[in-house]
């Protein structure tokens, strides 16, 4: 069966080509499935094999069934041909980096910027998309397909759509003991089946799109938001750089036990760490404007965080300067109505290299601005901290402490030790970054009550358990994507200004309930910020300082 210029495929119909498709998907393009599905089973031996035939009909059935719906004359060829490049690149990911393709993740693709989607390119990639994407779909436009009357047509599909329903009926019936409690936790198996894992996504993230979109007011809230009056009659105004930290794991900082010196200069800095904080989301699109949110983790939602104003907004209602500087993605919606700006990415310096930037460029020409500062202010830094796979670029070469490093974005290419290695060198620079911040608050401390908060947006998986970078279904995410450093520091006469004892704030370091849903009444806690939407409880501050109740 040749693609030669003279020589022609045989006739096919519609539903043998969708057959055959389906039956490539499952064979080809499932291989993920079939890993997870063999560590969700307890069967063994013959019951084992045919439980997987089983499945394999099952998943065959239900992706022709799937496809039959759209093999019409000037649907099925474009259809299974765009099927086939997603694919493709759905199998890739799942493979390489062990991800589920969930709504979230389809967030995360269409709201990353050019850069980051330019950062997962690779040849392995390349050679997916052209044998298992472009090779099909030329096969698919050279095949000759004969289509019915459209009358007889219908009724073919009307039959093989019940044929499919029977098949699947039958695989399920046969083990259904043992079907039932993988489909009853869906996110263990269903995230993971090509391709019905990200049609299922982009449909409900489109519908999810369209609906904020119809309906898209910003709610505003605290509008009763005002300074506490001695707070605003303070002559020593306060400033907080707010460092939005992205992909560190807590369990690699130094200063949480770290067997690494991962932390050489926070170490010997006067901070206060949190050992056990937890994040809203395992993705950026999620833990950053859940952060700012004022819905905690079990409330929150990607409609209220577009739809609702955050911390920002009213920190700003209340008097407070804010600034967001940017050199991650983007601010996820949370810096809109803010003064905000992207770090340029081929800002004159040492630190930016025409399409990256190392976080210290962030700091650039930043002085200027706390000089111009007339009262209380906030500066957001959202860092590029250890964003990979290319974590080899998030950091300096002279920082290149641990080696030999993973040099590349095919991460199960590299060994445990070259990976680690890599990641660690990102948490370094790191370290290096927020104690440069602390020296810029040192410099300021005099005339200003200074302060620093960092807390990384999640974690992020290096290899355990096949799994890499992060994203995971929250339910079932490793620690290692959701337990994320937090550090603070404070100028000298800060704490004491503010009425904040120290020793308190410090015996807190190892409490284990605190998460992102602390710091939007934290911050508006440690600002006096006065508003029926502050919850004292969930304040890290309050008990460490006088209460603080709305309207007072």
């Amino acid at each position: 069966m040749a693609l030669g210029k003279g020589l022609r495929l045989p006739s096919i119909t519609p539903t043998r080509l969708v057959l055959l498709f389906s039956l490539a998907l499952v064979a080809l393009y499932n291989l993920a499935t079939w890993k997870v599905l063999g560590t969700l089973i307890t069967l063994q031996g013959v019951q084992k094999l045919a439980f997987f035939a089983s499945f394999g009909l099952f998943l065959w059935a239900a992706i022709t069934l799937l496809l039959t719906l759209i093999s019409f004359r000037w649907t099925l060829k474009p259809a299974l041909t765009l099927v086939a490049l997603l694919s493709a690149c759905a199998a890739y990911f799942m493979n390489e980096y062990g991800i589920t393709i969930d709504t979230v993740m389809i967030q995360n693709v269409f709201e990353t910027n050019p850069g980051e989607a330019t950062a997962l390119f690779s040849g392995k990639l390349l050679a997916y998309v052209l044998l298992l994407g472009v090779l099909p779909a030329v096969l698919i436009w050279r095949w000759p397909v004969v289509y019915r009357p459209f009358f007889r047509g219908l009724l073919n599909k009307v039959l093989v759509i019940a044929a499919c329903v029977l098949v699947i009926g039958a695989s399920v019936g046969a083990f259904y003991s043992t079907y039932a409690p993988i489909f009853r936790e869906e996110d263990k198996l269903t995230h993971f089946i090509n391709p019905t894992n990200y049609i299922y996504a982009i449909s409900k993230y489109t519908k999810q799109r369209l609906g904020i979109k119809k309906h898209f007011v910003v709610q505003a809230i605290g509008e009763d938001a005002v300074m506490s009056a001695k707070a605003a009659g303070r002559e020593k105004k306060s400033l907080m750089v707010f460092v939005v930290g992205e992909t560190a794991r807590a369990d690699h900082f130094s200063l949480n036990g770290y067997e690494r010196e991962t932390n050489p200069e926070l170490s010997k800095l006067d901070i206060l760490n949190f050992t056990q904080v937890h994040s809203c989301g395992t993705s950026t699109a999620v833990s950053v404007p859940c952060m700012f949110s004022m819905f905690p983790r079990e409330d929150y939602s990607d409609k209220k965080g577009k739809t609702y104003e955050g911390l920002l907004d009213i920190l700003q209602r209340a008097g407070v300067q804010v600034l967001w500087l940017d050199n991650n993605s983007d601010c996820k919606g949370t810096c809109l109505r803010v003064p905000n700006r992207d770090i340029a990415k081929n800002q004159p310096g040492p630190f930016c290299d025409g399409n990256n930037c190392l976080d210290e460029a962030l700091l650039a020409d930043l002085q200027g601005y706390i000089d111009s500062l007339k009262g209380n202010a906030i500066i957001v830094l959202h860092a590029d901290g250890s964003h990979g796979p290319e974590y080899y670029e998030r950091y300096p070469k002279d920082m290149e402490r641990f080696k030999p490093i993973c040099h590349t974005n095919q991460l199960g290419s590299c060994s445990r030790d070259e990976l680690v290695n890599v990641y660690d060198n990102t948490i370094l620079y790191t370290d290096h970054f927020l104690a440069k911040v602390i020296e810029l608050l040192k410099r300021n401390q005099e005339h200003l009550d200074t302060s620093m908060l960092y807390v990384s947006d999640h974690g992020e998986s290096l290899g355990e358990n096949g799994l890499y970078l992060h994203a995971a279904p929250y339910a079932l995410a490793p620690q290692a994507q959701t337990h994320v450093p937090m550090v603070m520091w404070f100028g000298n006469n800060t704490l004491a200004q503010l009425g904040i004892d120290r020793g308190c704030l410090q015996g807190k370091g190892s409490q284990p309930d605190l998460s992102h849903d602390n710091l939007f009444h934290s911050v508006l806690g440690l600002f006096e910020v006065r508003t029926s939407l502050y919850q004292p409880g969930l304040d890290i501050f309050h008990g460490c300082r006088p209460a603080m109740t709305a309207g007072q």
